[in-house]
């Protein structure tokens, strides 16, 4: 083990997707191409904090326009904005959303205001990328989060108005394309793709689905259900496939927790690691006297070697090195990712 990767392993933690394949619905898996969330974002007003607000002009400038909007005149000299802040208001618009229906905003300061906490937003307009208002905003903040203890305090920069936004314009979303849906994978994979296309064929007829490429599914639509695309969608989205997915391996520097799967396979090899040696597969020469000695079968996983190691005593640190230099030696069959 060198000297860089000893120092790298003191704050690592590893998790092991597997190449293990379960059983999901198509709608879990799978959206439908066109129906999607949208962005929105604003810039505002906040008024009633305590003394914790901006001092700035730019605050300055949209207080005097506030007060101008609702017919009062106010000289600028006479203005003290400590009790307001200028904010950013940002929020999702979710697919099908209609007018009336409200949404939950985010509103963080972009001034000098210390908190937030206790104010209230003026109304605002949230508008879309393409520079039209689809909602407003306004309502009383919440910072949320527990009290503080001894020595933390709340992150009061940035809250919350549950369901501050009301939707005033539609965004419609078409998610056929004439007799035809599209199928994206959230997790592209060929193997996964070619399933759902044989598992609708098998269902609604030879021709009916066609996996594009690893992320995409063309999926024609049966004359029966032209007239009823939705219930088809229902349909096709309750359908069960086998999901599968590359093995690998991720290893995290941060966190210290090890989350490993079952089904990452381990190649015939010997490693020496401290007093320890690890054989999978046929023993093979070695030379030394470790004290203690792991012979494990040649259709073991990663799963059965941390197992192992974990009745062994192994610590964390160790495993993952044991994991490394399974990888450079070839013999880890997945992909090694160190975040």
């Amino acid at each position: 083990m060198t000297k860089t990767i000893s120092l790298l392993l003191l704050l690592l933690s590893t998790l092991a997707v597997t190449s293990a394949q379960t059983v999901a619905r198509l709608k879990d898996i799978a959206r439908l191409q066109g129906v999607r969330k949208n962005q929105l974002i604003g810039t505002g007003l906040v008024i009633g904090l305590k003394g914790t607000g901006d001092k700035t002009t730019m605050t300055r400038d949209m207080v005097m326009n506030t007060m101008k909007n609702l017919g009062m005149q106010v000289q600028e000299g006479k203005l003290d904005t400590k009790n307001a802040a200028a904010v950013i208001i940002t929020a999702e618009y979710p697919a099908f959303t209609t007018p009336g229906d409200t949404i939950d905003v985010t509103v963080s300061t972009m001034g000098d205001a210390s908190s937030l906490q206790g104010g209230i937003l003026v109304q605002t307009p949230l508008k879309g990328a393409d520079g039209l208002v689809y909602a407003v905003a306004q309502g009383a903040l919440s910072i949320g989060g527990k009290d503080p203890g001894p020595g933390q305090e709340n992150h009061k920069s940035v809250a919350k108005i549950p369901g501050g936004g009301i939707v005033e314009r539609e965004l419609p979303m078409q998610f056929t394309n004439g007799d035809t849906l599209f199928y994206l994978l959230q997790n592209p994979d060929f193997t996964t793709a070619n399933r759902i296309a044989d598992s609708i064929n098998q269902n609604y007829g030879v021709g009916t689905a066609i996996a594009m490429n690893s992320a995409k599914i063309k999926v024609k639509i049966p004359y029966s259900f032209q007239s009823n695309p939705v219930e088809y969608v229902s349909l096709l989205g309750g359908m069960e496939v086998m999901v599968d997915q590359k093995a690998r391996v991720i290893i995290n520097e941060r966190t210290g927790t090890v989350v490993l799967g079952g089904n990452v396979k381990i190649a015939p090899l010997a490693i020496a690691h401290g007093t320890m040696m690890i054989q999978v597969g046929n023993p093979l020469n070695r030379t030394g006297t470790p004290e203690r000695v792991v012979n494990m079968d040649q259709a073991s996983t990663v799963q059965d070697l941390v197992n192992t190691l974990n009745l062994m005593g192994i610590n964390t640190s160790q495993l993952i090195a044991i994991i490394q230099e399974i990888k450079n030696s070839g013999a880890l069959q997945a992909s090694l990712e160190i975040l």
